[in-house]
């Protein structure tokens, strides 16, 4: 997973869009503290945190993080509108697209004011 860049994956039964549970680094290494080396050698599904969040595609980043923060989960898994699964989002994913979306709205209030401050001062 750290070579990979991956911080969770989500487990999955028979049906591919019916997810079980997810684990992720967090799991893996309270694992490793409780059982040793060896957990490692063990199924995923004996780690894996099985309350799972979804969310749907168009759903708002700031609602899906505030639903992430308020029942503590650190990913969600989101699904299209015919409920299959798009992907998995991380809250450190949120935070980033919100922060770049800020960044961005401050440069366009930025670039406003400027033509406002040189047309009156025209």
């Amino acid at each position: 997973m750290h070579h990979e860049g991956i911080g969770s994956v989500g487990i999955v039964g028979s049906n591919p869009a019916d997810i079980q549970g997810i684990v992720s680094q967090q799991e893996l290494m309270a694992g490793l503290a409780q059982r040793g080396p060896h957990a490692l050698q063990l199924p995923a599904l004996i780690f894996m945190r099985r309350q799972v969040l979804f969310c749907s595609c168009d759903a708002e980043a700031c609602d899906v993080m505030l639903s992430m923060t308020r029942q503590r989960f650190r990913h969600c898994v989101v699904r299209s509108s015919d409920l299959a699964i798009a992907g998995l989002v991380s809250l450190g994913d949120l935070v980033a697209a919100l922060l770049e979306e800020a960044r961005l709205e401050a440069g366009v209030l930025r670039n406003i004011a400027r033509g406002r401050m040189l047309s009156l001062t025209s």
